[in-house]
């Protein structure tokens, strides 16, 4: 049973980041900020943000960026969840699916794949811009892999249950 949550949770997010995510985004035009700025990239999902200030906001911009990826992606997530996965009745199932919502690797993740393709300061305006992005292939195979080790890791934890209450004799046959 956790075997197709993890197959539907995977084909789920596919669906969603490659159909529903590009007409879910707009664009958005500010006054002052580059041409590149809230316009959608379809091959990525990718955040936006600026600091003002110094040259130092160039850094800011970088680091408040990787912190926007990671609530969109956490976004992303519950909503594939809430559509699909929300009234699950099998504890294995709930397990596996609380297990693939919380993340503890995502930032580490982010770290690794974000890619400014735009980053821009503007003197002027004394106001850096970013654009943010990763791939949504990038995040499709990272989160599939992701599935096949928490499925791992809960058919393993069930096999050693299993053979633990063998041990202790708990297990008659009959």
């Amino acid at each position: 049973m956790v075997e197709a949550v993890a197959l539907a949770i995977v084909k789920t997010l596919a669906t969603y980041l490659f159909k529903t995510y590009v007409l879910m985004t707009n664009n958005v035009k500010i006054d002052g900020a580059p041409y590149w700025y809230m316009k959608n990239v379809s091959s990525s999902v990718c955040v936006y943000d600026f600091k003002q200030g110094g040259l130092e906001s160039v850094d800011a911009v970088k680091d408040s960026t990787a912190a926007k990826m990671r609530a969109e992606l956490s976004k992303i997530i519950e909503t594939v969840i809430y559509s699909e996965f929300s009234n699950l009745k099998d504890p294995k199932e709930k397990q596996f699916v609380y297990m693939f919502k919380n993340d503890p690797d995502a930032e580490i993740f982010i770290n690794q794949n974000i890619q400014f393709p735009n980053l821009e300061y503007n003197k002027k305006l004394r106001t850096a811009f970013a654009q943010g992005c990763i791939e949504k292939d990038i995040i499709l195979d990272y989160q599939t892999k992701r599935a096949e080790k928490i499925k791992y890791e809960l058919t393993h934890k069930r096999a050693n249950e299993a053979f633990d209450e063998l041990d202790k004799g708990d297990i008659s046959v009959q």
